[in-house]
């Protein structure tokens, strides 16, 4: 257990060479005014002695929240100069890096919550950055891939990821765990990334789910030679349904549009694409047919 002295390191503020001249609180959040100042090292450039020179532009550093308000650490940092080369330095502190504006708790809680179900925006917004900051943490990270096993049953689909563009995604189907996510849906992309799990890994494979495309059956059955193509019961339920939609549609066309079965067809279409199982015993009044019908009766009437 470490004792605090002070309320600079409650705040984190641990470097001796700052001092604080003033602290107050806003509307919006609690200002911390300060200086970074030490004596002058010698040049970093050509080791001659320097001379303090002025103090550079004020950085705005945002600090973690104190109390549940944001903390911003308005910091003037010494410049020094060197009497025989005349460069320029500015003083250095532990509390941000060289040339940024963040500081390095901020960027260590990024880390943290970055490995939590939080989303980007969400955390931007809890530690007061951009979104461009998170995003910039986030592609330092690295993360090892494995190729050396497979599930026995992988389910490949395609999701929106830009404007006018698909990516691909292949998951585990019995434990939805995500197994990789392609920017695109090229099958040389894809052949390329499965290229490199070993053929013993891929032999493995028993079944892959997919839609009704059909754009991956050849693709598949060339890099998983033992698996058998299923197709994903939601694709085929939905391309029944827009089937029957088209079916409908057709023969209510037939129909004068002010007769009735043209009308019945048209204002009960929630009725024919309902399950029969969930179709309610309950009657109603229906406009179309001017009488109080069960759902059942009503679809017999057409």
């Amino acid at each position: 257990m470490r004792l605090i002295k002070n309320t600079t390191e409650l705040i984190g503020i641990k470097d001796p060479n700052i001092i604080i001249s003033l602290v107050f609180e806003t509307d919006t959040h609690i200002e911390v005014q300060a200086k970074l100042d030490y004596p002058a090292p010698p040049c970093p450039h050509c080791h001659g002695k320097m001379i303090k020179y002025d103090f550079q532009k004020t950085s705005k550093i945002p600090l973690l929240e104190q109390a549940g308000t944001p903390t911003l650490l308005c910091l003037k940092k010494r410049r020094f100069q060197c009497k025989s080369c005349k460069r320029v330095t500015v003083a250095e502190t532990s509390i941000v890096e060289k040339n940024c504006q963040i500081s390095n708790l901020v960027r260590q809680k990024v880390t943290q919550l970055l490995t939590e179900k939080v989303s980007l925006t969400d955390i931007a917004r809890r530690l007061h950055v951009s979104t461009s900051t998170v995003y910039r943490k986030l592609d330092q990270f690295t993360f090892k891939k494995h190729y050396d096993k497979l599930p026995a049953i992988m389910s490949w689909d395609e999701f929106g990821f830009k404007k006018g563009a698909l990516a691909f995604i292949a998951q585990n189907y019995e434990t939805n765990e995500l197994i990789t996510i392609l920017d695109n849906r090229r099958q040389t992309t894809i052949r390329n990334h499965f290229l490199k799990y070993p053929l013993k890994v891929r032999r493995k494979v028993q079944f892959i789910t997919m839609d009704m495309s059909g754009a991956y059956i050849p693709l598949a059955h060339r890099l998983f030679p033992n698996a058998k193509i299923v197709l994903d019961r939601f694709h085929i339920i939905q391309h029944l349904g827009r089937a029957f939609l088209k079916t409908r549609i057709a023969i209510m066309n037939q129909f004068d549009k002010k007769s009735l079965p043209y009308r019945a067809l048209k204002n009960h279409w929630r009725l024919f694409q309902k399950d029969s199982r969930k179709l309610s015993l309950n009657s109603f009044y229906s406009k179309t047919f001017r009488q109080t019908l069960a759902h059942m009766k009503l679809l017999r009437r057409h």
